[in-house]
C-alpha cells in the first residue's frame, strides 16, 4: 500500500534537493515570448475551490499534511492543522501564512494542504491562480503526488511527482515547473525542468498551470507554455504519470533548496495567496465503435469493423482487439480485421482508438461465442500459428486450473488481463508486457502446428538467481525438460533444439521450475521435416536437468531412453577435454539416474552429454568450492 508520510515527505526533499543541484538545468526565459498551444481545446470543469467562504479550507476539498520533522528535507516549519492562523479562507481567497514563532518544537509554522483521496485525478488542466510570498527562506509550491504508489518502491521517485510551481525567496521572480520519477531525477543527475522569470510573481497574481495527457505535460504562466515533458512510451520508469494524483499547496521554511542562503526572520508573516484552484477533464475524445457478429461456428472465419472519429483532431491509431489483446491495428481507415479458423470459446472483442494527443477510447463490449462451449480457447479467438512467436500475457483463456495456474490468485501486476490471476507486467525488456511466474506456476496455450517435424523452442526470460528451468507439456506430455545455468538479473534466450511436434491443433503447458522467473514471449521455429524411420516425441532420448546446481562435490543426472540402444553420458570440461564416462552401454526404455563426484576437479562450468545414436544431448553444470 502506498504511505502518504513516508512518500509525501521524500518527495518533497527530493525535489528541493534537485533544484538547489542541478540549477544550471533551469532554462531561463522571458514569459510572454512562448506561444500557449492548448487554448483551443475542449476542457470542463470537474472539481474548484474559489475560496468564497469564510474560516478554514473546506475540508470536503482540503486536508492537511502536519508535523515538523523537517520532511526529510531539514525544513524549518511546523506544518499544522485547523488553525487559522496557518491558513484560512477570507471569502475571496485561500491564504496560507507563514509565521515566525515557536511551536511544537520549531521556531516557526505554516501549512500543507492536500486534496487527497478529496480530489484525485489522471489526466486534465490543473489551474491555481496565485500571488507568492517573498523573501529570504521561503518556499512555496504548487504540486502533485500520487494518490497511491501502483510502481516500482511503491514510494518516491518511483511513482512521480508533478511540480506545477516552485519558488525560493532568495532568487526572487524564478518560478519552476518539472516532474520527477524514476528514469529522470537528481540522484541520476538527469532530472527534468525548466524555469521562466515572472517579475512580479510576489505582487501579482498569476495562473500556474499543466495540460496533463497521456502523452505529455505542458506547463504554463499566463497559458504561456515554457516546459514540456513528453511521454516515452517505455513504461512507468519514465511516465508514472498514469494514475491518480492529488494536489498539494504549501510554504514551506528554509530546507536545503529555500533555506539554501538562510532565512530572513524579519519578513514574516508571509503569505502564498490563492485566487482559486481548478481542475478540468478532456471532453473532445475520440469516439469509436465496433461492429461484430455474437456467433459463429467453430472453423468460421470472424469479420471485424470499426469505426473512429476525433471532434478537435486526428485519429492516430485503432486497435481491434480480443480482451486487451490485439487482433489487428490501423493508421487509416478501413479498420477492419479478419481472423481465421476461429476456435471454440468465449470471446471479448473491442476497439480502442488514440487520437493525436494521446487520448484514448474503448468502445462498447461486443460479446463473441464460437460453438457452445466456454472452456479453455486460445487468447486470440483462433490458435496460435506454429511455427511462431507467442507473447506470454496471451495465455489461454477459461481461468484457473484451465488456462493458467497462479499459487495466489490476486493479479500483482500493472499489465494486461488484470481481471485474472497470472502477474503481467509492463516488461523492462522492450515494449509490452511479461509474466512474472513462482516455481510450479504454468500457462496454457492452445496452439496450431502447420506440420510436423523437428522445431527449436526458443523462450525469452529473466532470472533472478541466474537458473533458467522449465518445463513445456504438448498434450499432457512433458517434451522439454529444461534446467540450466544463466546471467542473473538479465534478459536471456534459451532453447531446446529437436522438439517433435506432430501437425495439428496442439496444447501446450509451459510449467516454470525455478523462482524469480519472468517470460516475455515463447517461440517455435522449424527445423526439418520427420524422415520415415525418424523417432516421433516419445522415442527421444531426453538428458534432464542435474541436482543439485551448482553443486560443492556430488550431484545427480537424470536421463530418460525411450528406444531402446546404446547410449553413452560423459562429462567435459569448457575446453571440451574429456573427465569422465558415467554410462556406455546397451539401455532398455526407460530412466535412468546416476551419481557424479566431482572430488579432485576444480571450481568451474562442466558439460554433461548424453549421446544415443545421432542424437545427442547436453547441458552445463556449475561446481563450487
Amino acid at each position: 500500500m502506498y504511505r502518504s508520510l513516508t512518500k509525501t515527505s521524500f518527495g518533497r526533499a527530493a525535489a528541493g534537493t534537485r533544484r538547489f543541484f542541478s540549477i544550471a538545468l533551469a532554462l531561463p526565459i522571458v514569459l510572454g515570448c512562448i506561444a500557449g498551444t492548448a487554448g483551443a481545446q475542449t476542457w470542463e470543469l470537474v472539481w474548484s475551490d474559489e475560496f468564497d467562504y469564510q474560516g478554514l479550507p473546506d475540508n470536503t476539498k482540503w486536508g492537511y499534511d502536519v508535523g515538523g520533522h523537517g520532511w526529510g528535507n531539514n525544513e524549518a516549519q511546523y506544518y499544522t492543522q485547523n488553525r487559522q492562523e496557518n491558513a484560512r479562507a477570507d471569502g475571496a481567497s485561500l491564504i496560507i501564512e507563514a509565521h515566525k514563532e515557536d511551536y511544537a518544537g520549531k521556531s516557526y509554522t505554516s501549512a500543507r494542504l492536500v486534496s487527497r483521496n478529496r480530489g484525485d485525478w489522471t489526466y486534465g488542466r490543473v489551474r491555481v491562480r496565485a500571488m507568492l510570498p517573498s523573501g529570504r527562506g521561503t518556499w512555496p509550491a504548487i504540486w502533485m503526488l500520487p494518490t497511491s504508489g501502483q510502481y516500482g518502491n511503491g514510494s518516491w521517485p518511483d511513482n512521480g511527482e508533478i511540480d506545477i510551481m516552485e519558488h525560493v525567496g532568495y532568487d526572487p521572480g524564478r518560478i519552476h515547473g518539472s516532474v520527477h520519477m524514476n528514469k529522470y531525477n537528481h540522484l541520476n543527475n538527469n532530472a527534468k525542468g525548466a524555469s521562466v522569470i515572472v517579475s512580479d510573481a510576489e505582487t501579482a497574481f498569476h495562473d500556474y498551470s499543466i495540460d496533463w495527457t497521456p502523452t505529455r505535460i505542458d506547463f504554463a504562466i499566463d497559458d504561456s507554455v515554457y516546459f514540456t515533458y513528453r511521454n516515452e512510451d517505455d513504461g512507468w520508469t519514465s511516465w508514472p504519470f498514469d494514475q491518480p494524483f492529488h494536489l498539494l499547496l504549501n510554504i514551506a521554511i528554509g530546507g536545503s533548496w529555500g533555506g539554501a542562503q538562510g532565512i530572513d526572520d524579519s519578513i514574516f508573516p508571509q503569505k502564498l495567496v490563492v485566487d482559486y484552484v481548478r481542475v478540468y477533464r478532456y471532453l473532445a475524445q475520440p469516439e469509436v465503435t465496433l461492429s461484430a457478429p455474437a456467433q459463429l461456428t467453430p472453423g468460421d472465419t470472424l469479420n471485424l469493423m470499426a469505426g473512429a472519429s476525433d471532434a478537435d483532431g486526428t485519429v492516430q491509431q485503432v486497435e481491434i482487439r480480443q480482451g486487451d489483446g490485439i487482433l489487428g491495428q490501423f493508421s487509416a481507415p478501413p479498420y477492419s480485421a479478419l481472423v481465421a479458423d476461429v476456435h471454440e470459446g468465449c470471446y471479448s472483442l473491442n476497439a480502442r482508438a488514440i487520437d493525436d494527443m494521446g487520448w484514448t477510447t474503448i468502445s462498447d463490449t461486443v460479446a463473441l461465442v464460437v460453438g457452445t462451449g466456454c472452456g479453455q480457447a486460445p487468447y486470440l479467438v483462433s490458435p496460435h500459428p506454429v511455427p511462431g512467436r507467442i507473447e506470454a500475457e496471451y495465455y489461454d483463456l477459461g481461468g484457473p486450473n484451465v488456462g493458467y495456474f497462479d499459487l495466489n490468485p490476486a493479479n500483482q501486476g500493472d499489465g494486461i488481463r488484470q481481471s485474472e490471476g497470472v502477474d503481467v507486467y509492463r516488461t523492462g525488456d522492450g515494449p509490452g508486457d511479461e509474466v512474472r511466474a513462482a516455481r510450479h506456476e504454468w500457462l496454457a496455450y492452445t496452439v496450431n502446428v502447420d506440420r510436423s517435424g523437428y522445431y527449436t523452442f526458443f523462450v525469452r526470460l529473466f532470472s533472478q538467481n541466474g537458473r533458467a528451468a522449465f518445463t513445456l507439456a504438448v498434450d499432457g506430455q512433458d517434451t522439454v525438460t529444461y534446467d540450466e545455468l544463466v546471467t542473473a538479473n538479465t534478459w536471456s534466450f534459451v532453447f531446446q533444439q529437436d522438439v517433435v511436434l506432430s501437425e495439428g491443433l496442439r496444447d501446450l503447458r509451459l510449467t516454470i521450475d525455478a523462482y524469480g522467473t519472468s517470460v516475455n514471449w515463447i517461440r517455435f521455429t522449424f527445423t526439418r521435416a520427420l524422415s520415415a524411420d525418424s523417432p516421433d516425441r516419445h522415442n527421444l532420448a531426453m538428458l534432464h536437468g542435474n541436482h543439485p546446481n551448482p553443486f560443492d562435490r556430488q550431484t545427480g543426472i537424470r536421463y530418460s531412453i525411450a528406444r531402446p540402444g546404446p547410449a553413452k553420458l560423459e562429462i567435459y570440461n569448457v575446453l571440451g577435454q574429456h573427465i569422465a564416462t558415467l554410462a556406455d552401454r546397451y539401455h532398455a526404455t526407460g530412466q535412468y539416474h546416476v551419481q557424479f563426484d566431482g572430488a579432485g576437479l576444480g571450481a568451474g562450468l562442466y558439460v554433461y552429454r548424453l549421446t544415443t545414436g545421432t542424437v545427442q544431448r547436453q547441458r552445463t553444470m556449475l561446481l563450487l568450492r
